[in-house]
């Protein structure tokens, strides 16, 4: 199964880095003016990808996206789906020409033309026999080869081995090489790996001739034009992105080899080992053995690496591997960074791929980082599966996966590193701290897989392990899918230097609970710090599931209960390796000792939001001010109170859950926060009925929490169970290294270390009564957990599983960015005014000018008329009518339909018009229907206020162009194309 997911991460790698490589080369053909956008954008494209770049477009996203969609649309739908396809079919007319190149006539002969009596075709169907294979495969001869060896090549339904003329040559005299050289490779065929191996061949020569090779070329060129055809004076600030362009290909072709040469690897070694199970002499493999490494440590690490990159591997390791098997169950470093690393790159090309189309949404995205998180646990979660349960079997050190999720958390920070995701046109992020996470994110991943590994194989009674080992998995899916979709959300854009604005989030406090934001500024700072994330965080499509999986799986496994006998799965599991199981050595605590901690955890719950109530009801203020910073302090406390609970329960389980920490901590936490959630429930609804604990109510009615809180109900409900299991993971982790210490400190002194006691399991004379109310209490909790992440999950799918629109886009930006705009050069400054004005901005200037001034003229006109019917003043004013509404129509314009200029002494100008312009057409039209001659005068002055704004600008922005030595701006008297977005 291992193999096979690397495999199939190695086909998704090439595809996706296939395709989002291919795409800026035929981006490159294509004429488009996408730089033009992002200067009138007000983007810096020497810091594309950087906080504010990110932030200044998607402000804009209307205006933006309807600029890319005239001056520089994306390919057609069918040119960027159709290149995975060619890669894919190309790949698949390679496949099925090599075996016919390989077998052609001018290379190879039948077997029938030098086995004249049959000997051979005789001594071949027995070793099928012997193999299992319903009928021999093809035999051909290579009589050019003077190598003792053979090959399979073909398919798994048409296999074709091919012996070389000089394993022939030696059949009599080495006859148990030849019949062990011949097994090895009908093994091949048996374990059915001829078809992979020879796409893996067939996709790696694809990708290299239709993708490297080319995207080879146009870097160069990019690089040529950009260093030493144009001289770039600013080529300090393009080298991060140019790097990358030059190191992704490099990453890429190390990750699609390694995992090449890995699947290749493995394929040989059980093909060695299953031909030995079937009667092969290993001794006949001895004479072609390479000469043994060194026995410094540093050769024998550069002979480890060397064997990485091989496809076949030494013979002498294949020897060590069938005498000793246990390599075959570790897991190296390299293979697991690259594996992260994989991670981040397919995430990052297949966003890219859909990128030109601006097509987003929470469900899009998880719905990408779940395919990467099923290849990762696919090749991940299996090695920790199988470390562990061959270290269990062998009575050996269980591994604790720490060093492991290291790895794997260094390759997908490498990942973003290399990519640039979160860094932008750096060379880190602004906020490299933020990395760390993504390593912790790793390791917690990597130890939770491993400690319900182990728990499943101390406590699983059936016949075999896959069951448990697929509801792990795909729990390890679910987590890993909603880490991956929290960095692309929330995690990446604060390490890029994104943070929520102030005016946006206090003006969300108040749309919850309306009343004033006065008083306590320290309580008011950590609630604006605090919630936008966490509320972000809550807001992704699977964190319900993943939090319940999180827990449920090993209380599950926990409550198995223990065994103390080989298992029935073992029975034959270490067939063929020469290990014999071994009975559980280690013991499991009690049950009780995680859930009881979580009891009293929620105990501490119930205790604690009384007190909450209780200290609140100190000021509480009257009737009509407990909204607003009373309410959201009453909110922010209860979350405190409920969380504490869980920090509780976890500290206390941490130190009674033996070798496993996290899970005992996760498992009491969670259970703390049920009753703590429904201890909160009823005293919330009861709030007004005990007079010292009176909070938001003064008379004793029923009022639940989701009506009285409203939507800060699922917050505080969300925001525990998620924050409960953040505790449980950092308390888990400090009290590892507290034991950890500990251990190094007993190991340091000159006293041997006291033996720590072993943990008692739970005794098994104890009664039917006891493990019924284990099973009652452990189904309450999972029918609980399970409930509350369906009805999220299900109210998660009917509220997101749309495409975010530009327009909401532009306004949650608006409303919640808070980066500011960058500071670039006068001349940057006057490029991003000259490409505003060039793309539409003339446009609207003109207009605004042009109907500004036709306002006035049709006034002098009507004031110098002699036959005006003042009587009348309707129909005397009718002529300015069409002025008033066309300056409305430009007001909205300047309100978000076209870029913001990017001159700040302008853009203030122009949002001054847009004001003035926008009063001035409604008081205009309002009082011509209404025949106010006082509010007409009003709507004048606001009009004539408009146009020397209007003027203003276009003084401005000409200083701006002609100071920059642009050509001076014309402003001519006849229509401009409508810019983009101002329909």
């Amino acid at each position: 199964m291992g193999t096979t997911v690397r495999f199939a991460m190695l086909v998704v790698l090439m595809l996706a880095a296939g395709g989002a490589m291919i795409l800026p080369v035929v981006d490159t053909l294509r004429s488009g003016d996408r730089l033009g956008c992002n200067l009138a954008a007000g983007v810096d494209p020497d810091n594309l990808g950087n906080g504010p770049a990110l932030i200044s477009a998607l402000s804009q996203a209307v205006p933006y996206l309807a600029c890319m969609a005239k001056y520089a649309p994306p390919p057609p739908w069918w040119g960027t789906a159709g290149w995975p396809v060619l890669l894919s079919c190309a790949a698949g007319v390679l496949f099925l020409v090599l075996p016919a190149w390989k077998a052609r006539g001018g290379r190879v002969v039948p077997l029938e033309s030098v086995d004249r009596d049959g000997e051979l075709r005789g001594l071949l169907a027995d070793l099928a026999a012997t193999a299992g294979l319903a009928r021999t495969p093809r035999v051909v001869v290579d009589p050019t080869a003077l190598s003792t060896g053979a090959v399979v090549f073909g398919r798994n339904g048409r296999p074709t081995v091919c012996l070389h003329g000089g394993l022939l040559a030696g059949r009599n005299s080495e006859p148990q090489r030849f019949r062990a050289v011949l097994l090895h490779e009908l093994a091949h065929i048996a374990n059915r790996d001829v078809t992979i191996t020879y796409v893996t061949v067939a996709l790696w020569r694809v990708f290299l001739a239709l993708v490297l090779v080319p995207y080879l070329i146009w870097e160069g060129a990019m690089i040529y034009g950009t260093y030493i055809e144009f001289g770039a004076s600013n080529w300090r600030s393009n080298l991060p992105t140019t790097t990358r362009g030059v190191l992704l290909p490099v990453v890429l072709v190390a990750l699609v080899y390694l995992a090449r040469s890995n699947v290749l690897h493995s394929r040989e070694v059980y093909a060695d080992l299953t031909a030995v199970r079937w009667g092969a002499d290993p001794s006949g493999w001895v004479g072609t053995a390479d000469r043994a490494p060194a026995d410094s440590t540093r050769r024998r690490a550069f002979a480890s690496f060397l064997d990485m990159w091989r496809t076949h591997p030494r013979w002498e390791l294949r020897r060590d591997i069938l005498a000793d098997p246990a390599p075959l169950f570790g897991i190296r470093a390299l293979p697991m960074f690259l594996t992260g690393a994989a991670a981040a790159l397919i995430d990052f090309h297949v966003l890219n791929y859909l990128s030109p189309y601006y097509v987003a949404g929470a469900w899009l995205n998880q719905a990408v980082v779940l395919a990467s998180a099923v290849l990762v646990t696919g090749v991940v979660g299996i090695a920790l599966w199988r470390e562990v349960a061959h270290a269990v079997l062998t009575s050996e050190r269980v591994p604790s996966g720490v060093r492991s999720g290291l790895w794997l958390g260094a390759g997908m920070a490498a990942g973003n590193l290399i990519t640039g995701f979160g860094s932008g046109a750096e060379w880190y992020p602004t906020r490299p701290q933020f990395l760390l996470l993504v390593v912790c994110a790793g390791v917690v991943y990597a130890v939770w897989v491993a400690q319900c590994a182990r728990l499943w194989t101390r406590t699983w009674r059936g016949r075999t392990l896959r069951p448990v080992l697929l509801v792990s998995l795909a729990a390890a899916v679910v987590l890993l899918s909603c880490w991956l979709a929290w960095w692309g959300q929330v995690g990446g854009p604060f390490a890029n230097g994104f943070s929520f604005s102030s005016d946006g989030v206090h003006a969300a406090l108040l749309y919850d609970f309306p009343g004033r934001l006065t008083g306590h500024p320290a309580m008011l700072s950590a609630i604006t710090a605090v919630m936008p994330p966490v509320q972000s965080t809550l807001l992704l499509p699977l964190v319900p599931a993943a939090v319940a999986v999180f827990w449920v799986v090993p209380l599950l496994a926990w409550a198995a209960g223990p065994r103390t006998a080989v298992p029935r799965w073992a029975e034959g599991a270490l067939q063929g390796t020469g290990a014999r199981a071994a009975a559980p050595g280690d013991a499991i605590p009690p049950l009780r000792r995680v859930l009881l901690p979580g009891l009293l955890g929620g105990a501490v719950g119930w205790v604690a939001v009384a007190g909450v109530q209780a200290y609140m009801h100190t000021w509480q203020p009257g009737p009509e001010q407990r909204g607003g910073m009373f309410a959201w302090s009453y909110v922010a406390w209860l979350l405190v109170a409920l969380v504490s609970a869980t920090a509780v329960a976890a500290i206390t389980a941490v130190a009674r859950s033996g070798p496993y920490r996290l899970l005992g901590a996760l498992i009491a936490a969670e259970t703390a926060a049920l009753p703590s959630l429904a201890g909160m429930i009823l005293l919330t609804s009861s709030d007004g009925c005990v007079a010292p604990l009176n909070t938001l109510g003064s008379s004793c009615t029923w009022t639940p929490p989701w009506q009285s809180l409203g939507p800060a109900f699922l917050f505080l409900v969300n925001g525990t169970l998620v924050l409960g299991a953040v505790t449980a993971v950092v308390v888990a982790a400090a009290g590892s290294a507290c034991a950890r210490a500990g251990a190094s400190r007993a190991w340091r002194s000159a006293r041997p270390a006291r033996p720590a006691r072993p943990a008692r399991t739970a005794a098994p004379g104890r009664g039917p009564s006891a493990r019924r109310a284990r099973r009652v209490t452990v189904s309450v909790l999972c029918a609980v957990a399970v409930g509350i992440a369906a009805v999220e999950t299900v109210g998660q799918a009917r509220q997101k599983l749309r495409i975010v629109t530009a327009s909401a886009a532009q306004r949650a930006t608006q409303q919640w960015g808070g980066v500011a705009d960058a500071p670039v050069s006068a001349d940057r400054k006057a490029e991003q005014v000259h490409a505003w004005y060039r793309l539409g901005g003339h446009y609207l200037i003109w207009h605004a000018n042009a109907h500004a001034d036709h306002f006035v003229n049709e006034l002098r006109t009507i004031a110098a008329a002699k036959d005006v019917d003042w009587t009348d003043l309707k129909q005397a004013l009718s002529p300015v009518r069409p002025a008033c509404v066309n300056l409305g129509k430009v007001a909205q314009w300047a309100n978000g339909s076209y870029f913001r200029i990017p001159d700040l002494r302008a853009r203030l100008l122009w949002q001054q018009f847009g004001a003035q312009a926008r009063q001035g057409s409604q008081d205009c039209q309002k009082a011509l229907d209404q025949r106010d001659f006082t509010l007409f005068r009003t709507a004048i002055r606001e009009i004539g206020g408009a146009r020397n704004s209007a003027a203003a600008v276009k003084s401005r922005v000409d200083k701006v162009l002609l100071d920059a030595d642009y050509e001076a701006p014309a402003h001519p008297d006849w229509f401009f194309e409508v810019p983009p977005g101002a329909q």
